[in-house]
């Protein structure tokens, strides 16, 4: 090794070594940050443990009182998804504990419905649905929507098995086309595997992202310490820095995604180890773009907020909530401006579909090309640093420096 390489190594280490320290002696944003991490795997894994929502409120106006409308209760009741909480004779009263939000929707059945089944005519039932609260009105809606077809279909049988036809015929007139569906790498349409293996991991980046900047601003307020115990080596004295939580958080998202690939059990078709990697070249991203901003915006508390703006909007164009290719072709594009649609792709790529080996280094390839944002980055602090006269504050502090290192001896 020469004797640059080695010096510069060193220079690392130092500043490293300095970080830990102030990690030791000022642990509260540290360990704060960490709980966090903590508190949204536990929460988001305890959230939906069954794998979907379960017994959402819901009500039914029952204004026609007979036994269809009795019976149609009673098979809702006995859905695992939604809950009858209550029986309405009333339209405003159902819409009224809506309002309140007592219940995500109701089944409203008009009065006259069984006679006009008896006397073969097409009554309406109606669904209403507070999608305000998304998850929750379309979960009661499919719910509601599935056991209304239900009992479409188990009238139609009984009227066809009053005509005389066999029960193969009224299956062919019922329901023409037979659906044989198989949802690919998640045959129980658990739909924690959909959400959590990115937004988990987006969380931690967050996290992460607004750390950096915080760092470095702070950093940036007197940095002749810092500069001094790197020696000068401004590449050094930021990356080593922010070396020891680069480890830490790699650290535990590689732990987070041992618990939902192996704890939870979800599909891993791939290598587990190349997940690591695309995570950890992931969270080097994020701190490449956390330095960019702060060479980019001087004032902490702008580049703070441009950061969360940043970060909260990579979870809506990431790719994983809502489908890149339905966005307009301008979004698509800026999509790929954020690390996390990038370990996205590497996430299906790896654990879903094992892809080539082609598709995921490509989307290594380009996380690992935003460390030169950080280079940038570095570039602009250093000529703020050259504007502000810091640089030549720092020459004099190490030449004093240097001097009494020269008498001691």
């Amino acid at each position: 090794m020469s004797s640059a390489l080695k010096q510069t190594f060193y220079n690392y280490l130092r500043s490293a070594q300095r970080e830990l320290r102030m990690i030791v002696y000022h642990p509260r944003y540290f360990i704060l940050l960490t709980l966090g991490i903590v508190f949204s795997y536990v929460f988001f894994l305890t959230l939906m443990s069954e794998g979907q929502p379960q017994k959402l409120p819901i009500a039914v106006v029952d204004q026609d009182g007979s036994y269809l409308s009795r019976r149609l209760c009673h098979e809702l009741a006995a859905t695992q998804g939604v809950e009858v909480v209550a029986v309405y004779d009333n339209h405003l009263l159902a819409r009224d504990a809506m309002q309140r939000q007592r219940i995500y929707a109701f089944l409203e059945i008009p009065k006259g419905t069984y006679n006009q089944v008896l006397s073969f005519r097409r009554p309406t039932i109606t669904i209403y649905t507070n999608n305000a609260y998304l998850l929750g009105g379309s979960f009661s809606y499919k719910s509601l929507a599935t056991m209304t077809k239900l009992a479409s279909g188990a009238v139609q049988r009984e009227v066809l098995r009053k005509k005389g036809y066999n029960e193969k015929t009224i299956a062919g007139l019922i329901q023409p086309i037979e659906l044989d569906t198989h949802p690919i790498a998640n045959p129980t349409v658990n739909y924690q595997p959909y959400i959590l293996t990115t937004i988990l991991p987006g969380i931690i980046g967050l996290m992460v992202l607004m750390l950096t900047i915080m760092q470095l601003h702070s950093w940036l307020s007197s940095p002749y310490e810092r500069l001094l115990v790197s020696r000068g080596d401004l590449l050094a004295c930021i990356w080593g820095q922010l070396l020891p939580y680069t480890v830490w958080y790699g650290m535990l998202g590689i732990i987070g995604n041992f618990v939902l690939f192996g704890f939870c059990h979800y599909t891993l078709y791939g290598s587990f180890l190349t997940l690591s990697v695309a995570f950890i070249l992931f969270i080097l991203a994020l701190q490449s773009m956390g330095i960019l901003l702060v060479g980019l915006i001087p004032e902490m508390h702008m580049s703070i907020c441009i950061g969360a703006i940043y970060g909260t909007l990579s979870f809506t164009l990431s790719g994983f909530s809502y489908p890149a290719s339905s966005m307009p072709g301008g979004m698509q594009v800026f999509g790929y401006i954020f690390p996390l649609r990038h370990y996205y792709l590497s996430y299906v790529n790896i654990a879903l579909y094992d892809g080539t080996p082609q598709q995921i280094l490509f989307h290594l390839a380009v996380l690992l090309l935003f460390m030169v944002a950080s280079y940038v980055g570095i570039l602009l602090i250093n000529r703020r640093l050259h504007y502000e006269g810091r640089w030549e504050q720092f020459r004099t502090l190490h030449e004093i420096k240097l001097a009494k290192q020269g008498s001691a001896q």
